[in-house]
């Protein structure tokens, strides 16, 4: 089964995505306010805190409308250079709200969660989901 989300059309990833933006524009802003008070104001450094703004925000449009892609084959989620075996997992929690379901006892390299775009596919990985970890 293979399925697409993108980070803009769910609530969660959006909120996940926006927070990492918003904290790599606050060390960029820190950065460049400690040099102004420091007292090396300069347009150099403007222009620099103006490319720096302008990237991050391309990044941030790339970042929140690229599709992505997970699939289920036989006993594994892949998700780019990400695997996790589900007949390992200990379990798992849908949250319908935010559409997305947690896998418990992933690895540190493995797929943590999935998203979702719409409700079909949610409730289709979770039916597979039920059937491959033996959780009924």
């Amino acid at each position: 089964m293979i399925w697409t989300y993108k980070a803009l059309n769910n609530p969660a990833a959006r909120k996940k995505w926006l927070y990492f933006v918003l904290f790599i524009l606050l060390v960029g802003f820190g950065y460049a306010a400690f040099r102004a008070l420091t007292g090396d104001i300069s347009g150099r450094l403007l222009i620099a805190t103006t490319l720096f703004t302008l990237f991050v925000s391309l990044y941030t449009i790339i970042t929140l409308g690229k599709p992505r892609h997970y699939y289920i084959e036989e006993d594994h989620v892949y998700y780019k250079p990400f695997k996790t075996n589900l007949k390992k997992i200990e379990g798992f929690e849908v949250d319908e709200s935010k559409m997305l379901i947690k896998l418990k006892g992933a690895g540190l390299f493995s797929v943590r969660t999935l998203y979702f775009e719409n409700l079909d596919d949610l409730r289709q990985v979770e039916r597979k989901l039920k059937r491959i970890a033996g959780k009924i």
